[in-house]
C-alpha cells in the first residue's frame, strides 16, 4: 500500500482482508482502508470454523448491509 501497510490480498478488482471470525468488526476497517489505498472494491474473507463462530458471519453482513457498505465477502472453513 502507498503508506507502507500490506493488504492481506490484491485482486484485478478488490483489496481483501482475510480473518478469523472473532475478528469480524476489525475486518471492515481493513477492508474499508485498502480500498481507500488501492482504489478497489473492499472485501473480507471470513475464517468460521466451528458452528458457534457463525454468529460472527451475520454480524459481519447485517452490519455491512445496515450501513451500505462497498463490501464483498466470502466465507471459508465451514462445511
Amino acid at each position: 500500500m502507498p503508506d507502507g501497510s500490506r493488504c492481506d490480498c490484491v485482486t484485478v478488482s478488490h483489496a481483501i482482508e482475510i480473518e478469523f471470525a472473532v475478528k469480524w468488526a476489525e475486518a471492515i476497517g481493513q477492508a474499508l482502508f485498502y480500498s481507500l489505498q488501492t482504489g478497489k472494491r473492499g472485501g473480507i474473507v471470513l475464517i468460521v470454523e466451528r458452528d458457534s463462530e457463525l454468529r460472527f458471519w451475520i454480524r459481519l453482513n447485517s452490519t455491512i448491509q445496515h450501513f451500505g457498505l462497498p463490501l464483498d465477502t466470502w466465507m471459508v472453513g465451514y462445511p
